[in-house]
């Protein structure tokens, strides 16, 4: 029959001051490595909430249609302007409705490449075990 150790018996073979003082945990291979992860994601985080903050400051401007449209858009794909030519809304309603367009989604696009290349330079700095 197997005897299983209770807290007195721990007690009894650490001694009640020793037991009371060793902080097991730290010196754990495993536990350093989580502690130190953590550190590290923190680390992380406070450098996402600093990029984020600087790419809503970022602002992009964007022109299509020979300069008769104009928009300005921040690294964090807020739409911050919108001017339009007012020459060219006299031309044919659909080749202004396709020039605005063009211009929104070459600025959606401009702000996604931005941000992505940012954030890369960020996370890439971090080293995450186990991560792919």
């Amino acid at each position: 029959m197997r005897r299983y150790l209770g807290l007195e018996d721990l007690r009894r073979l650490l001694g009640t001051k020793r037991f009371a003082e060793t902080n097991l945990y730290p010196t754990h291979p495993i536990m350093a490595g989580v502690g130190k992860l953590l550190k590290q994601a923190q680390k992380m985080q406070r450098s996402i909430e600093s990029l984020q903050t600087q790419m809503a400051a970022k602002e992009i401007d964007v022109t299509a249609g020979g300069g008769a449209v104009k928009i300005k858009i921040n690294g964090a794909g807020q739409f911050l302007a919108l001017s339009l030519d007012p020459e060219f809304l006299k031309e044919d309603a659909k080749l202004v409705s396709e020039t605005v367009l063009a211009a929104v989604q070459d600025a959606a696009k401009q702000a996604k490449e931005f941000n992505d290349s940012e954030m890369q330079k960020v996370t890439s700095a971090f080293q995450m075990p186990g991560m792919f």
